[in-house]
C-alpha cells in the first residue's frame, strides 16, 4: 500500500509541478509565480510576484493552503468591506475558499480533502483551486480596494 506522502508526490509529478518536501514541518512546498492582473504570467515576465503553496498530508486530511495578503496591509476603514468581498467570493465561486491564518495574521486560501477518498482527479481539482483563488484575489478583489 502506498503511503499518502508518496501518493501526493506522484500526483504532483503527474501535474509536472516542481516541489520540495520539508521534512521538519511535514509538508510539500511549491513556489508559484503570478501577476497581479488578469493576464497569465510568462517565464520572462517581470511583472510577477511569488508565493508558496503548502500541501500537508495528515492521518485523515490533506490540507492545501497559501498566504494571500497580510491583514495589517488592509486599511482599518476598508477591512469590513474587504471581508465581505472575500465572503462573497467564497459563495460565488465554488473553487474559492478564503480564510484567515491567525498565527501569521494573513488572509489565506485553502482546500482540504479526506485521505480516505484521495484520487488524482479530486487532488488536481482541490490543488488547482488554491492558485485560482490567489489569481481571483489579485485580479478582482484587490483592485476594488486599491490593495497593492
Amino acid at each position: 500500500m502506498v503511503d499518502i506522502k508518496t501518493q501526493i508526490e506522484d500526483y504532483l509529478d503527474l501535474l509536472k509541478m516542481n516541489h520540495s518536501w520539508n521534512a521538519k514541518e511535514g509538508f510539500f512546498e511549491l513556489i508559484f509565480s503570478e501577476r497581479k492582473d488578469a493576464k497569465n504570467a510568462t517565464p520572462d515576465d517581470t511583472n510577477t510576484f511569488q508565493y508558496t503553496i503548502y500541501i500537508k498530508p495528515g492521518v485523515k486530511w490533506v490540507q492545501i493552503y497559501t498566504e494571500v495578503y497580510p491583514l495589517a496591509s488592509i486599511p482599518d476603514k476598508k477591512r469590513d468591506e474587504v471581508f465581505l468581498e472575500l465572503l462573497r467570493a467564497n459563495r460565488e465561486y465554488a473553487e474559492v475558499c478564503f480564510d484567515f491564518d491567525k498565527s501569521n495574521k494573513y488572509i489565506g486560501s485553502s482546500q482540504e480533502m479526506m485521505v480516505q477518498g484521495l484520487n488524482f482527479d479530486g487532488f488536481r481539482e482541490e490543488f488547482l483551486a488554491v492558485p485560482w483563488a490567489v489569481k481571483k484575489f489579485w485580479s478582482e478583489i484587490a483592485p476594488k480596494f486599491n490593495l497593492k
